[in-house]
């Protein structure tokens, strides 16, 4: 732990230096490309290595289950919250979505990565569990956020949902793995080497986006204004791994399931937050800073809470 933590965090603090470092580098653009090759080839690529090598087991439906309550709960704690605040229901919304869906990808699978090395395969699952759940539930929670606003005027439907769900690469990287597995088709060995060398790839790319996503001008904005915001601190940081962690335990998942479940719960709000916030309309002025000063805080409460659910 001592020094996965480090390290990761010297690779976000290398993607942050960059517009330092490489003043000629557009590093706004930069890190959309790598997102958009992330987002679309490296974690499909690992996706389908991992899940086509895994064995289904209880925690296939466990840890998505735990992550729904914690959600649900971060959801109906930030909508209580939020809602006596005097706000835009444009800003609040964008909020409401910060405290619910944390960086599972990011940020949590290469930190589960590095703690469980030598559990590679079990760690990489849990993250891919975590993100299906937690990415297509951002999705619907906007969906419903904007719904019941009337940010949008088209009318919210089970089928509009499902047609978004089904665009991501995620699902249906996961979807032809499991059917490689199922009916149990052998991959060429090329295609295997192939998966491998972008898979080892995606941990180290994923904190340089995460890291070129960091601004400190965004940091510095985010103290400024913490009194708007400052409850996306103690529901995402705090109360989110709590409940997980209550619900895992419930489930039954345990050893490293259930570490690595809570310790996903226990991540700063995720970068996609953003892309739903615009599909929507959403105000993210506020939720951008915040987010900003939640990823740098949680380098300092992660190791905190891995201390508390290892001992």
């Amino acid at each position: 732990m001592l020094t996965v933590f480090p390290a990761l965090a010297l690779i976000a603090a290398i993607g942050a230096s960059l517009r330092r470092l490489l003043p000629s580098l557009d590093v706004d653009a930069t890190r959309r490309q790598c997102g958009a090759l992330v987002l679309n080839v490296m974690l499909p690529a690992l996706n389908i290595q991992v899940i086509y090598h895994s064995t289904p087991d209880h925690h296939y439906w466990q840890i998505p289950v735990a992550m729904l309550a914690g959600i649900a709960v971060c959801i109906g704690c930030a909508v209580a919250v939020f809602g006596r605040f005097n706000m835009d229901q444009r800003t609040r919304n964008a909020l409401i979505l910060g405290c619910a869906f944390g960086n599972v990808t990011y940020l949590g699978m290469p930190l589960l990565r590095g703690l469980f090395a030598s559990q590679l395969q079990e760690a990489t699952e849990i993250a891919i569990l975590c993100e299906i759940t937690v990415t297509s539930m951002d999705l619907v929670a906007g969906t419903l956020l904007a719904a019941v606003s009337k940010q949008t005027g088209e009318h919210v439907s089970t089928r509009a949902i499902l047609l978004q769900l089904a665009k991501f690469p995620l699902l249906w990287s996961v979807a032809i793995a499991a059917a490689l597995h199922v009916l149990n088709i052998p991959l060429p060995t090329f295609v295997e080497m192939s998966l491998q060398l972008l898979g080892s790839a995606t941990s180290g790319l994923m904190l340089l986006v995460l890291g070129m996503a960091l601004k400190p001008e965004a940091i510095v904005s985010a103290i400024r204004k913490i009194r708007l915001w400052w409850p996306m601190v103690l529901i995402k940081l705090g109360i989110s791994p709590v409940v997980v962690a209550l619900a895992a335990s419930a489930v039954g998942l345990s050893d490293l399931h259930f570490t690595g479940t809570v310790l996903e719960a226990s991540m700063p709000p995720q970068l996609f937050v953003f892309i739903v916030a615009d599909k929507f309309g959403f105000d993210t002025e506020l939720l951008a800073p915040a987010v900003a000063l939640l990823t740098v805080l949680s380098f300092l409460t992660l190791p905190i809470v891995h201390m508390i659910v290892v001992h």
